[in-house]
């Protein structure tokens, strides 16, 4: 360990020391990749910190140097005071938005920025390909936020993901061009599948990389002066500049925090951007609800219930002069109801449920004595508004994902997809499941699959099933049949309607899966007089109500019937739970 640490030093002594200021850059360069894919072997953590010192040394621009802006470079001029109340950012992911951005950072700190963001691409690309790295990612951020402001590293971090997500995009038409080229269809139906599997695996490497800076930013004590930053930026975002570079610093990170719902959530509500999160939860893609979103919403509501959100408590009672802002509290309210409805009925939800509880009669009255204003003022956000860029990029990013999720599904079905998901990926539309089943079954048209669907179900169940003047057990009951019902009405029953007791059997009701709970007797001999039960044995006399049934002579002491498998005094002691008298 000690030869390691001494040639990192070694490192840093020729960098100061003996290169000269126009090659310092190309020095840095050359020594970027080394020393970052030395943490493959999980080294100790003090050559870890080491390493990022020597890092964070040699890529920080020196006086005098010649500043060489490369594909990945960051050190645009800073903008003027006078000209950054009136930037106006084109894209929140170039250069130009990230500089004014970081110039909310004192002129102390910005001189510990790199020149470039080599750095950051390099650990991308090294977890990337090293997915047991991400664990300890979160130690590593920490220490370049020890070493370079929190507002940079985060920046750059959040640019760099975006680049990569772009590149896999481009990638993955490229194949997917390719594959079409292909002569073999065998080799295109590979290509296609292994670069599918490759691009989802790599949106869950961003999804999962962005948890670890959600972590960090959260938790960290380095990265403080961030959050304090980013604390109510977009709830009580104002008109000065600083409000601005706030607010901007915000849409970077929300940018690359999309790659995960539950962080995209936990910096809305961080930012005060309630409405923006609860509008897209009310939007959100079914794909994504799954286990691993249940289990990240159960550790943002423990996250919820910490000091860290205390204030967020005591927002919600807060009055409002408009509820629809994004900071109001009862958009605030709003969203902590969507997470109650979304997740199931667990301790989360609980612990949920009792401050929404706590809360509902004092808001209620609220709302009482405010009238009905606040509740004509909750529109829909107008085009063009932060909130609704920020609720369009959540949802592009998240369709992203779903889409990736989908067809890798499909990739794994009998199905030939290869020519659906081609043209998926060059025209960006969904594919059609219904018509992909109904050719590979072999039907023409999905008239001859509602035929053959008919047959199959008569075949299957009977005429009973179809039978329209009464009980349509594939649908409900005909209205027509039961419009006119009323229990006063009952036709009368006498003992002529009894039969022998070898016919009982034959004539008795039978529920559709020809179990009859004896509990539900009397219901069915209801129904069946009404003429909403067919017989099995399709006779149309009306069986007698239970309350009105006369009693067969021959059961009367006990005995045995031919057609019942049980005596009568089994059978009514079981049904009623009574022992009739002798």
């Amino acid at each position: 360990m000690m030869s390691r640490l001494c040639a990192l030093q070694w490192v840093t002594v020729l960098y100061e020391n003996v290169v000269p200021d126009s090659l310092k850059a190309e020095y840095a360069r050359e020594f970027i990749t080394p020393i970052i894919h030395q943490l493959v072997d999980n080294p100790p953590e003090l050559i870890i910190f080491k390493s990022f010192e020597v890092l964070g040394k040699i890529t920080v621009p020196v006086p005098g140097e010649m500043m060489l802006l490369g594909t990945h470079s960051s050190s645009l001029p800073s903008n003027d005071a006078d000209e950054s109340s009136d930037f106006i950012p084109q894209h929140p992911m170039d250069d130009a938005s990230a500089m004014f951005a970081l110039d909310i950072l004192d002129p102390s700190r910005r001189q510990f920025k790199s020149r470039d963001r080599e750095v950051f691409a390099a650990l991308i690309h090294l977890h990337s390909h090293n997915h047991r790295l991400l664990p300890d990612l979160s130690r590593v951020i920490e220490f370049m936020c020890t070493l370079q402001p929190s507002e940079f590293v985060f920046i750059s971090f959040s640019l760099e993901l975006d680049r990569f997500v772009a590149n896999r995009i481009k990638q993955r038409k490229a194949t997917v061009a390719m594959a079409s080229a292909s002569a073999s269809d065998a080799v295109s139906s590979k290509k296609l599948k292994r670069e599918q599997q490759s691009f989802a695996r790599d949106l869950e490497f961003v999804s999962s990389f962005v948890q670890q800076m959600s972590h960090v930013l959260l938790n960290a004590n380095e990265t403080a002066e961030l959050r304090e930053a980013l604390q109510d930026s977009i709830g009580s975002k104002g008109t000065e500049g600083c409000d601005k570079q706030k607010a901007l610093l915000f849409h970077i990170l929300l940018h690359s925090f999309a790659h995960n719902t539950v962080v995209a959530i936990s910096l809305c509500m961080w930012a005060g951007a309630f409405r923006t999160a609860s509008t897209f939860l009310h939007q959100i893609d079914p794909l994504d609800v799954n286990l691993m979103l249940y289990l990240q919403l159960d550790q943002l509501i423990e996250l919820l219930e910490r000091p860290l959100f205390r204030h967020l408590h005591l927002r919600m009672l807060e009055g409002d002069i408009d509820p629809s802002e994004e900071g109001s509290s009862a958009m605030l309210f709003l969203l902590l109801k969507s997470i109650a409805m979304l997740i199931p009925q667990s301790t989360s939800y609980n612990v949920l449920c009792s401050r929404l509880t706590t809360l509902a009669r004092f808001r209620q009255s609220a709302i009482t004595l405010e009238g009905k204003r606040m509740l004509r003022n909750m529109k829909k956000a107008p085009n063009g508004s932060d909130t609704e860029i920020f609720v369009t990029r959540m949802i592009t990013i998240r369709a992203i994902h779903c889409e990736a999720t989908w067809r890798t599904v499909r990739m794994e079905s009998l199905e030939p997809v290869e020519e659906a998901i081609e043209k998926s990926l060059q025209v960006l539309t969904t594919v059609d499941e219904a018509k992909g089943r109904r050719d590979w079954l072999g039907y023409a048209n999905e008239a001859e699959e509602n035929a053959a669907n008919m047959k199959r179900r008569a075949e299957s169940f009977g005429p009973r099933l179809v039978d329209k003047k009464g009980y349509n057990e594939l649908h409900s009951l005909d209205p027509a049949n039961i419009k006119d019902f009323d229990a006063q009405k009952l036709p009368e029953t006498t003992s002529s309607n009894s039969k022998d007791a070898g016919d009982s059997k034959e004539d008795e009701p039978r529920h559709p899966d020809e179990v009859l709970p004896k509990d539900q007797v009397h219901n069915f001999q209801v129904l069946k007089s009404h003429g909403l039960v067919v017989h099995r044995g399709g006779a149309s006399a009306s069986a007698e109500p239970e309350h009105t049934k006369t009693r067969p002579t021959n059961l009367e002491n006990g005995e045995k019937d031919e057609g019942d498998e049980g005596g009568w005094k089994d059978y009514w002691t079981q049904s009623t739970g009574e022992v009739p008298a002798d």
